[in-house]
């Protein structure tokens, strides 16, 4: 009989250990995050660096997706609008217009985006996606690694892009 209670007493004092330290006795199997999305912003200083845009040159603005990194297969084009319809890619908040768009493809089925801006006659060509997957945090993949060439230049879109004149 005293084994039983000692083995009872080593179960509830685990359970309480694993309680306060907040343990999970099932396995973790990481969610996956799905397309990870890509953010400009569209900047509206328009005294300081004279580089911002106006709400109507933003709203101008409209983002075509290409199969292939070469811009030549166009799949779709969404459009800014101060009347948002689904998909809301385009959004309008604090005198600053964001276009957030899932940024999808593989090495094997890769995607360019062309974001036009026509009122104010500047491109922007995002290509080159690349999203790395690192480690796993609270059952969750971390992103090590979420970059593109935008007109170019490469950039760390985890940092966000702000587009300007």
């Amino acid at each position: 009989m005293p084994l039983r209670v000692k083995h009872h007493f080593a179960g509830w004092l685990g359970l309480a250990a694993c309680s306060l330290t907040s343990c999970n006795l099932h396995p973790c199997y990481p969610n996956d995050p799905g397309p990870q999305p890509f953010g400009v912003a569209f900047s509206t200083d328009t005294l300081g660096t004279g580089k911002g845009f106006r709400k109507a040159e933003a709203f101008s603005a409209y983002l075509v997706r290409y199969r292939g990194a070469d811009f030549s297969q166009p799949l779709d084009t969404l459009r800014a609008s101060d009347r948002p319809k689904l998909p809301m890619v385009f959004y309008y908040v604090d005198r600053t217009l964001f276009c957030n768009f899932p940024a999808v493809g593989s090495p094997s089925d890769p995607h360019s985006y062309r974001l036009e801006v026509p009122a104010s006659q500047k491109r922007y060509d995002i290509s080159d996606i690349v999203l790395e997957y690192g480690g796993v945090d609270n059952c969750t993949r971390t992103i090590g690694r979420f970059d593109a060439l935008i007109n170019g230049q490469r950039v760390d879109t985890r940092r966000g892009y702000v587009a300007t004149k």
